[in-house]
C-alpha cells in the first residue's frame, strides 16, 4: 500500500483525520526505516503504520497518530527530535520524545521501577503517549513468536503485569482482552491450548446456546417496545483461566464462559431492560452491580446480572447505553480524542489516577515500595464505601478497615481503633463492606504496631505504617541509647565532660552527630566492650582496671540496672525460651539491629551468653496512662471449632501478654478466663473490641 493508500484506510475509519499531514509522516517514517527489517522478515515501517492504524480506531487525532507513525524514528535512525520538530511541530515531536526516552530506559538496568516511574512522568504531561506505548506493545505482541523463549517470557511477563492492568485502568477493554490473551499464550503455553481447544470443539454447542438466549430476548424486548441491540460473545481464554484457578475447576465445569450485552438508547432503558430480562429468567441477585449509579474510577458504566438461563446455567449479562459502550471499548480514550476537546474538571476527572500515580512517585523513593503502589493502583477497584460525610472511598477488593481509614485521613488510620457500619462494630482487620456509610472509631492513645503491616492491602496504608514506625524506633533508639551511654558515666564514675566530648564521639564511633550515636547504641549496633574501651580514658584508670581485671572486658551486668518500659517497647524483644513477663527479674543481651533481648534472670541461655554482652535491666515504673495493666477477661462463646485459636489470634495482634487461660465448654457453649497484662489501657480497650467481631463470641467482660 502506499502513504495515500493507507492515509485514506485511516479517513474511512475517522473521516476528520488530515490526509495531508498523515501522508507527510508516512512518507518520512518510510524514509527513516529505510532498509530496517522486523525479527519476522517483513519490512520494518510495517510496525509504525500498525500502530497508526490501531490509533485510528482509538479515534485519536492526527497528532498523536503521526506521532505513532514516528515513535521509532529517533531511537532507530539518524533522525533527531530536533529535526522532527522541524518538520511536524512542537507537539508531534514531544510526544515522539517521550516514547523514546522510555524506551531507552527500558535498556537499561533497574528497568523496572525507571522505566514505570518515567512512563507516568511523561504521561502526566502528555496522557496520549499511553495510547502510543499501547499500541506499540500490543502490535508487538502479535510478532513475538520471532523472539527467543526467554525474551518471549520477560516481555509477555512485563506485558501482564504492567500494560494489560494499565489498560484496564483506562478502560480500554478491547486492548486489555487482547494482551492477557497474548501474554498468557507464552506464559503458559500449556493451558492456552488446552482452553483454546475446548473453545474450539464447543463452538457450535456455545453458539447455539447463546442464541437460545438472544432470540427470547429479543421478543421481549420487541413486545414491550425497546429499541435495542443484543450481542452474545465468548469469554476471553486468560479470563476463563482465572475463573478456573479462582473456583479451583475445570473448563468443563465452568458455564459462564459467555457473556450477553444489551444495548439501549439511554439510561432509562438500561433499568427497563434489567426488569424485562429478570421477568425471563430469575436473578442472582448477590452478583449485581449497578455501575451506572457508581460508575468506575476508569469511567467505565454498565448494568451487571447473572441470571440462571435456559438448562440451569448461569448467564452473565451487561445492560448500557450507546455512549457507555463507546467508553467500554475506548475507555478515557474516547474522551482524549481530538485534542481534548473537554471542559477543565473533566479532564482533570479524566487523569486523576495519573496525577494521584504521579504524585505517589515523588513522595515514594524506594522503588520496590514505587513498584508495589504502581501495582496495587492498576488492580481493579471492586471495593467503595462512603465516609459519614458523603465522600465515596474505592480501594482494591480485599482493603480492610485500616485501609479505608488511611484513605480517609492519615491521622484516622494511625489512631484507628475499629469502626462502626450497618449497625455493627468491625475490627480495623475486617475487610470493607462494599457500598456501606464506615465510621472510624479512634483514640488518641492507639498507635500502629507492626502487625498493621499485614492487616492492611494498601501500599498507601503501609508506607505510612512502616513511615511511623521507622520514624518511633528511630526516637526510642536514641532514648534507650542515652539510657545506657549516662548508666555507663555512672558505673565508671565519670562526672566531667569537657565540651569537646560530643565530637569525640562522633569521631570514635563515626557517626554524624551524637543522636546518630545514641540510635545506633539503643539499637544494638555498638558492643558495650567498645563503649569500656573508650570511656576508660575518661575514668579512674584504678576502678577501670580492676574491672577488666575481674572480668576479663567490662561488663555493666553488676552494676546499676537499666529502666524498660512502655517507651521502648519496639526494643524489647521477649525471649522465647523462657517466656519473661513485665515485673520479672531480667537482664538483657543487646542485639544488633533490634535492641534488647529480655530473659529471666535465672534463664540457662544467659550462662552462654559473654558478659560484656549483657545489660543489667528493671522495669521502670511508668505513667498512669503508660503502666503495665493487668487485667481478667471472660469471654462466653458459641461452641464452635478453633474459637479458642481465633481469641489468641486476636489477642496477639495487640502485643499483650496472655498469662494464664482457662477454658470450659459444657452443652455447646464455651466460657473463657484469660488473663492478661498490657502496655495501656488503649491496648485492653483494642482487645475488647476485636473480640466482640470474633464469629461465635456472644459477651466480652473486662475486669
Amino acid at each position: 500500500m502506499t502513504p495515500e493508500d493507507i492515509a485514506q484506510s485511516l479517513i474511512d475509519i475517522n473521516p476528520k483525520l488530515d490526509r495531508e499531514l498523515l501522508i507527510k509522516t508516512l512518507i518520512f517514517a518510510i524514509d527513516a526505516h529505510k532498509g530496517q527489517l522486523r525479527k519476522s522478515g517483513e519490512p520494518y515501517v510495517v510496525h509504525p503504520t500498525n500502530v497508526g492504524k490501531t490509533l485510528a480506531e482509538l479515534k485519536m487525532d492526527t497528532t498523536v497518530i503521526a506521532a505513532g507513525f514516528l515513535h521509532d524514528v529517533v531511537e532507530d535512525s539518524e533522525y533527531s527530535t530536533e529535526e522532527i520538530e522541524e518538520k511536524f511541530g512542537t507537539e508531534i515531536a514531544e510526544m515522539v520524545d517521550s516514547v523514546t526516552r522510555i524506551s531507552d530506559i527500558q535498556k537499561g538496568i533497574d528497568r523496572t521501577a525507571r522505566t514505570f516511574k518515567k512512563f507516568l512522568a511523561y504521561v502526566s504531561k502528555r496522557p496520549q503517549i499511553i495510547a502510543i506505548k499501547l499500541a506499540d506493545r500490543l502490535d508487538n505482541m502479535h510478532t513475538l513468536q520471532y523472539l527467543a523463549p526467554e525474551r518471549q517470557k520477560a516481555i509477555s511477563k512485563e506485558t501482564l503485569d504492567f500494560y494489560a492492568p494499565l489498560a484496564h485502568r483506562l478502560g480500554l477493554y478491547s486492548f486489555k482482552f487482547e494482551l492477557e490473551d497474548l501474554a498468557f499464550k507464552y506464559l503458559n503455553p500449556d493451558e492456552y491450548t488446552a482452553i483454546e481447544k475446548h473453545l474450539e470443539l464447543t463452538s457450535k454447542e456455545r453458539e447455539e446456546y447463546i442464541q437460545s438466549i438472544i432470540f427470547p430476548l429479543n421478543i421481549k424486548m420487541n413486545l414491550e417496545q425497546l429499541d435495542c441491540d443484543i450481542r452474545g460473545r465468548s469469554k476471553h481464554i486468560y479470563s476463563i483461566y482465572e475463573k478456573m484457578k479462582a473456583r479451583g475447576c475445570k473448563i468443563d465445569e465452568l458455564y459462564d464462559i459467555f457473556a450477553i450485552r444489551i444495548i439501549v438508547n439511554q439510561i432509562a432503558d438500561c433499568y427497563m431492560a434489567l426488569g424485562y430480562l429478570h421477568n425471563l429468567w430469575m436473578p442472582l441477585y448477590s452478583r449485581f452491580k449497578d455501575y451506572i449509579a457508581v460508575p468506575k474510577p476508569n469511567l467505565y458504566q454498565s448494568l451487571h446480572t447473572t441470571v440462571i438461563g435456559p438448562q440451569g446455567k448461569l448467564v452473565e449479562v451487561q445492560i448500557r447505553t450507546k455512549d457507555m459502550n463507546e467508553t467500554a471499548e475506548y475507555g478515557m480514550a474516547a474522551h482524549w480524542a481530538y485534542k481534548f476537546n473537554l471542559k477543565k474538571e473533566e479532564l482533570e476527572k479524566n487523569m486523576d489516577w495519573v496525577n494521584k500515580i504521579t504524585k505517589m512517585q515523588n513522595e515514594i523513593s524506594n522503588s520496590t515500595e514505587f513498584l508495589g503502589f504502581l501495582h496495587e493502583s492498576l488492580l481493579p477497584e471492586d471495593s467503595y464505601a462512603w465516609t459519614p460525610q458523603g465522600k465515596k472511598i474505592t480501594l482494591p477488593l480485599g482493603a480492610t478497615i485500616l485501609d479505608f481509614a488511611f484513605a480517609v485521613h492519615t491521622d484516622l488510620g494511625l489512631h484507628c481503633l475499629g469502626a462502626r457500619a450497618a449497625g455493627k462494630v468491625l475490627a480495623i482487620d475486617a475487610s470493607i463492606p462494599t457500598g456501606e456509610t464506615i465510621q472510624i472509631l479512634q483514640s488518641n492513645s492507639q498507635e500502629p504496631q507492626e502487625t498493621w503491616l499485614s492487616m492492611t492491602k494498601t501500599q498507601k496504608a503501609q508506607n505510612t505504617i512502616r513511615h511511623w514506625l521507622r520514624k518511633a524506633i528511630t526516637t526510642q533508639s536514641m532514648l534507650l541509647g542515652k539510657k545506657i551511654w549516662q548508666k555507663e558515666l555512672q558505673n565508671l564514675k565519670i562526672s566531667n565532660v569537657n565540651s569537646l566530648y560530643d565530637a569525640d564521639i562522633c569521631k570514635a564511633f563515626k557517626v554524624q552527630n551524637i543522636n546518630a550515636f545514641y540510635e545506633n547504641l539503643g539499637k544494638g549496633e555498638i558492643p558495650l566492650k567498645d563503649i569500656f574501651t573508650f570511656l576508660k580514658q575518661y575514668s579512674d584508670h584504678s576502678y577501670a582496671w580492676s574491672k577488666l581485671k575481674l572480668f576479663n572486658v567490662f561488663s555493666s551486668s553488676e552494676d546499676s540496672p537499666i529502666s524498660i518500659g512502655y517507651n521502648e517497647r519496639f526494643l524489647l524483644n521477649y525471649a522465647s525460651c523462657c517466656n519473661p513477663l513485665p515485673g520479672d527479674l531480667v537482664k538483657g543481651i543487646l542485639k544488633s539491629g533490634k535492641g534488647i533481648e529480655i530473659h529471666k534472670e535465672d534463664c540457662k541461655i544467659l550462662n552462654k551468653i559473654p558478659q560484656d554482652q549483657l545489660l543489667a535491666l528493671q522495669w521502670e515504673e511508668p505513667e498512669a496512662a503508660e503502666r503495665e495493666q493487668k487485667c481478667v477477661l471472660r469471654v462466653e462463646a458459641t461452641g464452635r471449632v478453633a474459637i479458642e485459636k481465633d481469641i489468641f489470634s486476636t489477642i496477639a495482634k495487640y502485643n499483650a501478654l496472655v498469662k494464664k487461660t482457662i477454658f470450659e465448654s459444657k452443652e455447646g457453649r464455651v466460657n473463657g478466663r484469660i488473663d492478661l497484662l498490657a502496655f495501656n489501657s488503649a491496648q485492653i480497650k483494642n482487645i475488647e473490641q476485636s473480640l466482640q467481631t470474633v464469629a461465635g463470641i456472644r459477651k466480652v467482660v473486662v475486669s
